[in-house]
């Protein structure tokens, strides 16, 4: 997540043009391995073996490594060194800008301390960036009451971010939120769990970005918006929500979730609670959420 942020930084400083920024981001990326293929290709654990983790992520918010190693498909020390072998084959930001020549190593070290400086970043929270703790990139950016409310805000979108990178293989970035008096425009998928608290979260979303976003979740080519691209978003709000909640009965917060909506370009919606914009390669897309 360093790369989206940082990145993204360099850009709106004029440092790198938006053409460097997505052939940098699209040649880090290239060289980022997922560890189900790591633990293939080192015959550690069988395609079936992989499958059933990737379905288990579906139904519970842990990582690949955790689950493999929960099922027994992985040794602590196999996993140790599958993490091992996915961070020295995943090329990092900095040095894509030095290997594509874009800035030298002291114009890189000043425009890093100008990010730490202007995002009011110690170095611990570097590092967060750095080593994609989500948690805190949450409390980084956004400004949830110190209460049980807001720690459900703040764990709700953590668990949201972990979604798109597990499910539609994105690096989101997460913005400050938005004022909720401009009225969201684009298509709204929405879905309300009732119970102890109410929830209610919708995702807005351009064409484009409703498109692309049931590609990857469907893993199916989609090319406009039809029942198939509609229903395919509303089911990955759907799979996240249920996660979430399975995540908050664990605590003794029980909520029964209701059907997904999808209204199309509606004036209709008055926003409230929070409105977060998250971007992601292909496009923007935004959060809206409350919890009461």
């Amino acid at each position: 997540m360093f790369t989206q942020y940082f990145g993204q930084y360099l850009f709106n400083k004029g440092i790198i043009s938006a053409d460097q920024l997505c052939d940098l981001l699209a040649y880090e990326q290239s060289t980022r391995v997922k560890l189900g293929v790591l633990a293939l290709n080192s015959a550690l654990m069988t395609a079936i073996q992989i499958e059933e983790v990737h379905e288990l992520q579906r139904t519970m918010d842990r990582r690949f490594g955790e689950i493999a190693l929960s099922k027994g498909y992985l040794t602590q020390l196999q996993l140790d060194n599958l993490l091992k072998q996915q961070n020295s084959r995943h090329l990092g930001l900095n040095q894509a800008i030095i290997d594509k020549k874009y800035l030298t190593l002291s114009q890189l070290e000043a425009a890093l301390e100008s990010f730490k400086q202007d995002n009011h970043l110690s170095q611990d929270l570097l590092q967060s960036l750095q080593s994609n703790d989500i948690d805190q990139i949450v409390r980084l950016f956004l400004d949830f009451p110190q209460d049980e409310l807001g720690r459900l805000h703040y764990e709700y979108v953590a668990l949201l971010l972990k979604n798109i990178v597990r499910f539609l293989n994105d690096q989101p970035l997460l913005s400050r939120p938005l004022p909720l008096t401009k009225q969201p425009e684009g298509w709204i998928i929405s879905q309300q769990a009732v119970g102890n608290q109410t929830l209610s979260a919708s995702l807005v979303l351009s064409d484009s970005s409703l498109i692309d976003l049931a590609s990857r979740f469907s893993q199916e080519e989609i090319t406009q918006v039809d029942e198939l691209a509609k229903d395919s978003v509303a089911e990955f709000l759907n799979l996240h929500n249920g996660i979430f909640l399975i995540n908050m009965a664990d605590r003794g917060l029980e909520l029964d979730l209701k059907p997904q909506t999808v209204q199309a370009y509606s004036d209709s919606i008055k926003s409230t609670g929070c409105r977060i914009p998250i971007t992601l390669t292909f496009g923007s897309i935004e959060l809206l959420l409350s919890i009461t």
